[in-house]
């Protein structure tokens, strides 16, 4: 089972009897951190639903030693591994019983600093990347840097740790690298309003890869 799935808050708020402006996302730049984790939570509680078969009161999310969200249920932990990012008004959930997963979003703001960005986490060819290629292979590789951080639950430390992961990641579609002895499949794509994503997931032994081959990240009413 894997299920990946994106959910814009404002356009839901907006369409929701309650003003927006009342938990303070009018504005999708000022969303507050309370509101998008509140949104990535409710977004997870239908993935898990739907893909799942988890009842919405049935499961908690605690975060292990490493401030990974691990899945717990009344009968204890979860084979559930789940990620979830938010970025202003987009949200992201992904779950699977495959292996570890991780998710990443982010707006791409045109005036980031993303040449000091990149000189300080990025890997030495990343930099050379981003140098020619500009904007749209900085939040490629930052978001896809960021999935592995998360889905490794080892966070900011691999997320800025200067080695070059991506430098000759493809721009689309699925595909597959072994990191530190260990096989990954990555998928990095566009969401509408300019914003990036990436996954990235270490399979079991025993999964077949084109489970991940039809991945689609579909946007979750």
């Amino acid at each position: 089972m894997l299920a990946v799935a994106y959910r814009n808050i404002s356009r839901a708020l907006t369409a929701s009897a309650e003003p927006a402006s009342a938990v303070g996302c009018d504005d999708p730049a000022r969303l507050d951190r309370r509101a998008q984790r509140c949104a990535a939570n409710s977004l997870l509680r239908d993935l898990l639903a739907r893909d799942a078969g988890y009842p919405a009161s049935g499961w908690q999310l605690l975060a292990d030693g490493h401030d990974k969200p691990k899945l717990f249920t009344t009968d204890g932990p979860s084979s559930i591994d789940v990620s979830l990012s938010h970025s202003r008004s987009i949200v992201a959930a992904a779950i699977t019983d495959l292996g570890a997963i991780g998710i990443d979003v982010e707006y791409r703001a045109p005036r980031r600093s993303i040449h000091e960005i990149a000189a300080y986490a990025f890997g030495p060819r990343e930099r050379q990347v981003i140098q020619s290629g500009g904007l749209r292979d900085f939040y490629r590789i930052w978001t896809l840097r960021e999935a592995l951080a998360k889905a490794r639950g080892i966070g900011f430390p691999m997320l800025a740790d200067e080695r070059d992961y991506f430098a000759d990641a493809p721009t689309s579609g699925v595909w597959q690298a072994v990191i530190d002895g260990e096989r990954w499949f990555f998928d990095a794509d566009e969401l509408p309003d300019d914003f990036a994503i990436a996954i990235a997931i270490a399979p079991r032994a025993s999964m077949q890869s084109d489970l991940l081959a039809n991945l689609v990240v579909q946007k979750f009413a």
